[in-house]
């Protein structure tokens, strides 16, 4: 695996880490100003997410990721793909879920930042 592979794949660790703990900062110190991120539960933005990763209403209480893959498409840009499954805490306690997922970088001032992450659930 090589430093840029072994690098994004951490990163996906840090992101999914940072939503389990409510960590808002490491949203906003990864995430490029106009990122996007879609998934089940619909479509954000940075300025959106931010505060929601840190109010943490329903925090990721599990996450595990599997069968990682990474292409370096450019010297400053790459693709991370994956399977998750993780489980969500509600009201109604935890509920598991999996998704394929798929996070687009873009390396700016030597920082590989997340410009979008897609989910499809299983």
């Amino acid at each position: 695996m090589s430093d840029i592979e072994k690098l994004l794949s951490a990163l996906e660790e840090e992101l999914w880490r940072a939503n389990r703990a409510g960590d808002g900062t490491a949203y906003e110190r990864l995430l490029r100003k106009d990122a996007l991120l879609v998934s089940r539960f619909g479509t954000a933005d940075k300025e959106r997410i931010v505060p929601l990763i840190e109010a943490n209403h329903n925090p990721f209480v599990r996450s595990e990721l599997s069968d990682q893959q990474v292409r370096v498409l450019s010297p400053d840009s790459a693709l991370v793909t994956y399977r998750v499954e993780y489980t969500a805490r509600t009201d109604q306690g935890g509920v598991d879920h999996t998704a394929l997922a798929t996070t687009v970088y873009s390396r700016e001032n030597d920082a590989w930042l997340v410009v979008l992450h897609q989910q499809t659930p299983l």
